[in-house]
């Protein structure tokens, strides 16, 4: 199994991590603190340990060895904020273990990959998920045969204006939407990943140290990226205290138990 080799090659000994956003299909391997943000998905009761999202993370700084998630960053409407918390709970060495679907083997196959620029363009406005910008591509574009298969073809025009009015209301509300807001491809992932590293606005040192194509191999739809921690001295000193003996001990004061 693909996946269970690389998880093993990146983070075997690592004790202290967390997932986000699992769902019902958590990351074999591995035992982390299971972080969401929605009580509900697709009408089905979520589980996990605690609450928190992409952007917001109930853990202290340089607390976690690794952070991992499948087929969570394309929900977020600001992936470098995402990426940016993501370095803060790290100590130095740290991995970041993602999974984004290569947007060519989905749904999403009818959209254009998400400029760069763009993702910096979000972290600098500070894009938030109340955000209308891709309703309009994301619902237009959208490949029906794979996202609703059993909707008539006569049906999928209504269905799609529904999806559209459903969305746009919800902003209209001032409430959060769960869309694919960005679409990935190889390129334009590693682009993000190594300008995001080298730009001192954004704040983080790292290392690409992996990207997988077609993976895994057993569902070829996404693209693996493995990230390596690097810190300035004043978080390696403070990373120098022993890790935490209990997971518990890496959480904030304000972290709650997910509901």
């Amino acid at each position: 199994m693909q996946q269970l080799a690389k998880i093993n090659q990146w983070l075997s000994g690592k004790r202290l991590g967390a997932e986000i956003g699992a769902f019902k299909s958590p990351l074999p391997g591995i035992s982390p603190i299971y972080i969401d943000k929605f009580p509900y998905f697709g009408n089905e009761r979520c589980t996990a340990d605690f609450e928190g999202e992409a952007i917001a993370l109930p853990f202290k700084s340089n607390s976690l060895e690794y952070v991992a998630s499948s087929h969570v960053l394309e929900h977020v409407a600001n992936p470098i904020k995402a990426l940016v918390e993501w370095h803060r709970v790290l100590r130095p060495g740290g991995i970041i273990y993602m999974v984004v679907p290569d947007r060519r083997y989905t749904w999403d196959r009818y959209r254009t990959p998400t400029p760069v620029d763009h993702f910096f363009q979000d972290f600098t406005t500070g894009t938030s998920a109340i955000d209308g910008t891709h309703i309009d591509e994301f619902v237009s574009n959208l490949d029906w045969s794979t996202y609703s298969p059993t909707t008539p073809s006569e049906r999928v025009a209504v269905e799609k204006e529904a999806l559209r009015n459903a969305y746009w209301s919800a902003v209209r509300e001032g409430k959060e939407i769960n869309i694919h807001f960005h679409v990935f491809e190889p390129e334009n992932l590693r682009a993000l990943i190594e300008s995001a590293g080298a730009t001192p606005l954004v704040g983080v040192r790292w290392e690409l140290v992996d990207l997988v194509e077609k993976f895994p191999a057993e569902s070829p739809s996404g693209i693996l990226a493995v990230i390596r921690v690097k810190k300035h001295f004043t978080d390696w000193l403070a990373s120098l205290a022993p890790l935490a003996e209990e997971r518990e001990q890496t959480l904030l004061p304000t972290a709650k138990k997910f509901a």
